[in-house]
Formats: C-alpha cells, structure tokens, sequence
C-alpha cells in the first residue's frame, strides 16, 4: 500500500461512525481492523 491509498482509505473509515468502527474490529481482514482501531483512537482522544 502507498501513501496515497493509505489515505484514501484512513479517510474513509474516518466517515464511518464509531459504532461501525468497533463493529469492523471483528473483520476477518487484518487491514480493516488496524485502520478501524486506529481511527477509534483518533474519534476517543485516547
């Protein structure tokens, strides 16, 4: 992944809402859920 599709796609999960955001920690897909924690961390200040 290069630096342009990792912002494409941390932007779009920065759409999603926090309830979809902890429902894609249970993906299957590694990349899904890295991006999922990492934007739960930015949507929580923790």
């Amino acid at each position: 992944m290069n630096r342009q599709e990792y912002a494409a796609r941390r932007g779009a999960m920065m759409k999603k809402s926090i309830e979809e955001l902890i429902e894609a920690l249970a993906s299957d897909d590694l990349q899904i859920r890295f991006f999922a924690e990492m934007c739960l961390r930015d949507a929580t200040g923790v």
